[in-house]
């Protein structure tokens, strides 16, 4: 059963002006503990009846648990992405900690007021007009309707959606719900912001919106909970990301691992075939490292070199650097391919090679010991760029199979060039009086 502090947390009060205003010495807004839902699926409609009359004597129906078991917690000013495949108990979770749904087990606290976008047009009256909706949510909020007259004119600029405000929403499209919705939730000065799935509907240009009003939400100290299939919109926003598999969570922690092992669960069909998993391995620094693949080949080593060959971490922009990549297959593997990558810090990558495409076919020892170099110049903007590396069985033309992929090898920094540029690359331009 909940506890009483997630009963008591389901319909908060309003914090006043100097509550908002306090921030507390612990910076944490979000806490889950031991958290659990379970349903109960009963085979036949008699079924019911029978357990209603039974008053726990026997039970009639098997369980199915949406979730099982979920701890984890959210600190001021986070954006954390929740990902995994269709049932595998995001929009569950998010539910329980807006207070829609009751947990089974565990418990949760929050501080602050929260707003979310979760299913879409849900919490609207149909038969009401946008302008209307805004005045009813925005009270389900907690906002006094002088407060909500005084940022009406900002909600309906930012919704855009003309003359249709003053219409019925049954008459909107999903691009319109979202608008309005997303505009009521994210001006209503919220502690913590609960996005399911919401922004998917919207066009480039909103999705591009709504990303930078996010932005500002977070600078200001909004806790974002953001669920998503985009792993580029988890990694390029998110500080965090939780992976739930089956209702229970996999992995928390960093973005570029979380995503990885959900689209390794997406190639799962692939992955039963030819045996890859996922592995917890330590590095030499005794941090925890997530690699995927099958057992017939990893990688060893990964060395960066900076322009004078030494080994280095922090280089200089325009500088020449190698990365000396080492790994081993089995007999069995032929032809070998080694893919690396360079990542800002977003997850986004701003610089590739693949040997395969290079036309270099590494060279395999008697032992099957292998290594690839690659060499270019670091015409990169000043920060800090993550490494991941792939080795694959190149054998069939038509498929690379994935012997292992290792994400955040290591972390290369990349310091201030001589040149002045904007953007992530310098691509050598030249500026000329004509």
């Amino acid at each position: 059963m909940p506890c009483e502090a997630a009963i008591a947390q389901a319909s908060p009060a309003a914090p006043s002006d100097a509550d908002r205003a306090k921030k507390p010495a612990d910076p944490w807004v979000l806490r889950v503990e031991k958290l659990g839902k379970m349903y109960q699926l009963f085979g036949r409609p008699t079924d019911r009846l029978k357990q209603a009359l039974s008053f726990g004597r026997k039970q009639y129906y098997k369980e199915f648990w949406a979730l099982h078991n979920i701890d984890f917690t959210v600190n001021r000013g986070e954006v954390l992405g929740v990902i995994g495949r269709n049932g595998s108990g995001k929009s569950t979770l998010l539910q329980i900690l807006c207070g829609v749904l009751r947990p089974s087990m565990g418990c949760y606290h929050r501080r602050g007021r929260v707003a979310a976008l979760l299913e879409l047009g849900s919490g609207f009256n149909p038969e009401f007009t946008g302008r209307e909706n805004i005045y009813m949510n925005g009270a389900i909020l907690g906002l006094p309707r002088k407060q909500i007259t005084e940022r009406i004119a900002s909600m309906i600029e930012f919704a855009d959606i003309g003359p249709f405000i003053d219409q019925p929403v049954k008459t909107y499209s999903s691009g319109m719900f979202v608008r309005l919705a997303f505009s009521i939730a994210t001006n209503v000065d919220a502690d913590i912001l609960v996005v399911d799935e919401a922004l998917a509907v919207g066009d480039a240009a909103f999705q591009f919106k709504c990303m930078h009003h996010i932005e500002k939400m977070v600078a200001s100290g909004t806790t974002i909970l953001l669920v998503t299939h985009d792993v580029n919109m988890v990694r390029a926003y998110c500080t965090r990301a939780i992976y739930l598999q089956g209702g229970e969570m996999k992995f928390i922690g960093d973005c570029e691992t979380a995503t990885e092992m959900y689209l390794m669960e997406v190639r799962d069909a692939q992955a039963r075939q030819f045996n890859q998993v996922v592995q917890r391995t330590g590095d030499p620094n005794g941090k925890e490292r997530i690699r995927f693949g099958d057992s017939r080949g990893h990688i060893k080593k990964v060395t960066l070199l900076n322009q004078k060959g030494k080994v280095a971490s922090v280089v200089k922009g325009g500088s020449t650097v190698s990365f000396d990549i080492e790994a081993h297959v089995d007999s069995s593997i032929k032809m070998p391919g080694v893919v690396f990558q360079l990542r800002n810090n977003k997850g986004q990558v701003v610089y590739g090679m693949d040997s395969f495409a290079s036309k270099v076919a590494p060279t395999i020892d008697a032992q099957g010991d292998l290594a690839v170099r690659y060499e270019f110049r670091c015409d990169l903007q000043e920060g800090h760029y993550s490494v991941a590396v792939r080795l694959e069985d190149r054998s069939d033309p038509l498929v690379n199979l994935l012997l292992e992929k290792a994400v955040n090898v290591m972390v290369m920094e990349v310091a201030r060039s001589e040149r002045s540029f904007i953007g992530a690359v310098d691509l050598q331009g030249t500026c000329k009086s004509l």
